[in-house]
């Protein structure tokens, strides 16, 4: 008897008893009428099918174009890489703009692949990260796919004032239509001096693609060591009315924000799980993060299970330092672990009840003694936050005659920069502990 004749129920018994990949693709290529059957089966099964690679180049995007159009393949590609070109990669080639008959083509692509869900832009390094991004997004929008649940941005950095183009009021209603499905986004910024307008952009662009977003990730990273930014002055980085309803995972590093900022990407949503934070900018970070903490602690976020905040992140601002909290579970409930340097490499560690702490202590100074057993004004303490700051003072100076790395330590104006600065952390690590 057939296995095009069997019924449903002993097929999938027969193909439930660990039924190869491979099994399957010999019993399609039987006949027509099992393809027909068990053709499906098979896509579904194998992974290889389910991935594409594409560079933005023309040629490559035609090829892509030509072996997915009509093809049986087609229901069960879900994921998409978009990487640039080999010899994108050489130093000189690095900004050189696209062909102009990339976006058309990838249009074309995107809307023959109609059940793609996951999108990745693939530039690893470079300056122009951009130049890769804008085309993809601005092909997906003139594909009118609206399946995409997944986007992780390039890992080289996308300069944040490169996003203010890119927010007019047309293409924020294109990204509200577009992106109506998105699910998860992730996106690494990168700033030389905050400009807060620039990052009011960039938010802007978040809130209009976060409809439907429940995991959202911006890692951002600063050319300038001592960039301690400040809001405009609406005293926030977000555009008025900013939500993320749908929100259920969060996690930004080294972002510039405000405690009303952080309000409003978790206050809209009744569902947030995990909350991780790792030394963002806070225009005053020992009052802001206790109204942060403060909020939490009032608003409750009954399904949070995973809480992690680095909250030390202004470099300028020695008189003190601020903990890290990394609570698993019920946070309501559970002990928070609370670490706080106490030398170079050593750290103090505490369980404290971040929940009770909150309860019990209403002001500032008095929060922070309880939590961190009054060491986070401490000499231990603030040690290892002085001693980068020396560090960053000597990378700044030092740039101004190029590469720190590479430069020559023979020379007398380097040595008589080193021993200034290694002047400076001896005096440091030669205190007498509080």
């Amino acid at each position: 008897m057939s296995l095009v004749s069997l019924p449903q129920e002993l097929v999938d018994m027969i193909f439930a008893e660990g039924l190869r990949v491979s099994d399957l693709g010999k019993i399609r290529l039987l006949s027509k009428d099992h393809n027909a059957r068990f053709g499906g089966l098979f896509w579904d099964r194998t992974q290889f099918f389910k991935t594409v690679r594409v560079r933005l180049l023309p040629g490559n995007i035609n090829k892509l174009v030509a072996a997915t159009e009509g093809s049986e393949v087609l229901p069960y590609l879900q994921h998409a890489t978009i990487s640039a070109s080999q010899f994108w990669y050489s130093r000189s080639r690095r900004d050189e703009k696209l062909d102009p008959e990339v976006v058309p083509l990838l249009t074309k692509a995107f809307s023959i692949m109609t059940s793609l869900k996951t999108i990745d832009v693939e530039v690893n390094n470079g300056t122009n990260a951009i130049g890769f991004w804008k085309p993809t997004i601005d092909a997906i929008i003139a594909a009118g796919t609206k399946n995409i649940e997944t986007i992780n941005g390039p890992v080289a950095a996308i300069q944040m004032s490169k996003f203010k183009p890119l927010a007019t009021a047309k293409l924020l209603k294109d990204y509200k239509t577009t992106f109506c499905n998105l699910k998860t986004l992730k996106i690494q910024t990168s700033v030389q001096i905050e400009n807060p307008t620039a990052t009011t952009h960039f938010w802007s662009i978040i809130a209009a693609m976060g409809t439907k977003l429940e995991n959202l990730t911006v890692k951002n990273s600063r050319v300038c060591f001592r960039d301690d930014p400040t809001p405009g002055k609406s005293s926030s980085y977000q555009s008025k009315g900013f939500s993320l309803p749908e929100l259920k995972r969060l996690k930004l590093v080294d972002v510039a924000i405000t405690s009303g900022d952080l309000k409003a990407l978790l206050g809209n949503s009744d569902g947030i799980e995990s909350i991780s934070i790792n030394e963002c900018r806070m225009p005053n970070e020992k009052d802001d993060w206790f109204e942060v903490l403060r909020y939490l602690r009032s608003e409750r976020f009954p399904q949070l299970n995973s809480l992690y905040l680095a909250m030390s992140a202004c470099y300028n601002e020695v008189s003190y330092d601020l903990p890290k909290f990394s609570i698993e579970g019920d946070w309501t409930t559970e002990d928070c672990s609370v670490t706080l340097p106490s030398g170079k490499r050593a750290n103090y560690v505490w369980k404290k009840n971040l929940w009770r702490e909150l309860g019990k202590h209403k002001t500032v100074d008095k929060f922070w003694n309880s939590v961190t057993d009054k060491k986070w004004k401490s000499k231990q303490a603030t040690r290892w936050k002085r001693r980068r700051l020396v560090n960053d003072g000597w990378k700044l100076e030092m740039r101004q005659f190029g590469d720190p790395d590479y430069i020559d330590d023979d020379d007398p104006w380097v040595r008589r920069v080193n021993d200034r600065y290694q002047g400076e952390l001896d005096l440091i690590d030669a205190e007498v502990d509080d």
